[in-house]
Order: structure tokens, then sequence, then C-alpha cells
């Protein structure tokens, strides 16, 4: 029986043994016992140890993933779908949100999904409605395909690339035209990388 199932509980819900201990009127020699080895706390303590954490005794005793554990990875891989970026960051509003999408990534907050509106990158597989993958950052290598504020308030998705005092949005269909910026454009706001494409989602 494996006392770091324990503290792993202990951890999920911000608490201490101390507490446990006064909410279920077990000694703290007890848990000292038992994480030194020495004893484990019987049946009735464990179901009072369980009932206290709203656990089964197998979540416990760390031979079953707790259900709080599994429903927060689940909802660690769902993102939000933006329709729209402003203000210079991807803000959620009931606007701007489609809805969500899964994806494998360990911190939501450093991903999102942006729908596709065009077919400006279609030579790229990023079709009218496609999902495309982003994680957030202000910075990219020559050839990443961003997704970039133009003109302070709205964006646009092409791929990039930084050519002397130049910054070249690429777009992936010849019958678009290259959108050429400077550093200053960026340095004023007027222009700024929102993040970098990971992945592209088509919805059939």
């Amino acid at each position: 029986m494996d006392y770091s199932a324990f503290e792993h509980l202990l951890k999920m819900n911000n608490t201490t043994v101390y507490r446990v201990s006064k909410e279920t009127g077990i000694a703290a020699s007890t848990f000292t016992d038992w994480k030194n080895g020495r004893s484990c706390p019987k049946a009735d303590k464990l179901k009072r140890i369980a009932a206290f954490f709203d656990v089964s005794l197998d979540e416990l005793l760390g031979t079953q993933t707790p259900r709080r554990e599994v429903a927060a990875s689940q909802a660690r891989r769902r993102l939000p779908i933006i329709g729209e970026i402003r203000a210079g960051s991807p803000i959620i509003t009931n606007e701007t949100l489609l809805g969500y999408e899964s994806a494998d990534v360990d911190d939501v907050e450093e991903y999102f999904y942006l729908k596709v509106c065009g077919d400006s990158m279609k030579d790229c597989g990023m079709v009218d409605g496609s999902l495309v993958l982003f994680h957030k950052q202000q910075y990219a290598e020559n050839g990443d395909i961003v997704a970039c504020l133009v003109g302070g308030d709205s964006a646009t998705v092409k791929r990039f690339f930084k050519r002397d005092r130049r910054i070249i949005l690429q777009p992936e269909n010849e019958e678009y035209s290259p959108i050429e910026l400077s550093p200053v454009d960026f340095e004023t706001g007027e222009a700024r990388i929102l993040g970098v494409a990971q992945e592209v989602k088509i919805k059939l």
C-alpha cells in the first residue's frame, strides 16, 4: 500500500495531513506510521480517508488513477477555436469563440486553434475552414507559418521570412501577393506575431 498515492491526493486537494487528521478523527501518528512503512490504516480508517477525498479505496491506495486527475487530463486537451483575433492577443469572447477542439498538448494556456478563412494558404494544406493549432509566441524562424497581427487589429496566417530590414508574410497561393512589413511595425505594435502553427486539421 503506497503512501505516495495519499500524498498525491493531498497535493491535488491542496490540503494537509493535519487537516485530514482533524476532519476524520484519525490520529496524526497513524499517518506517520503509514509514511514510515510501520503500518497502514485499518479498513475503517481507510474508508474515512477515502470519504474525505471523495475517492474510492483503490484510488486512495494507488491501484487506480484518481477520477479527478483523469478528468483534468481530458480537459487539458480541449483548446478554444478562435474565429477572430484582435487587440494584440488571442482574446476569447462570445463573438470570437467558435467551440473547442482536442489536441495532444500539455498546457492549454500555451496553445489555441484558429479557423482559417480564405484560400491564401491552400498550397500548404490550410484550406478555407480548416483548423490550425498555434503555439503562443511572439517570435518566429524563417519559414515558420505564423498568426500575425497586421494593422493593429486583425490577424492573418502567412509564412514568415526576415530579409535584411524587411519582414515578409508570404502566402501559399500564387494568386495572392506577399505582405511586406518592417521591424518598426513590430516595435510600434502595428504588427505582432501571436503564434506559430503546429498542425492543421481539416473538417469534412
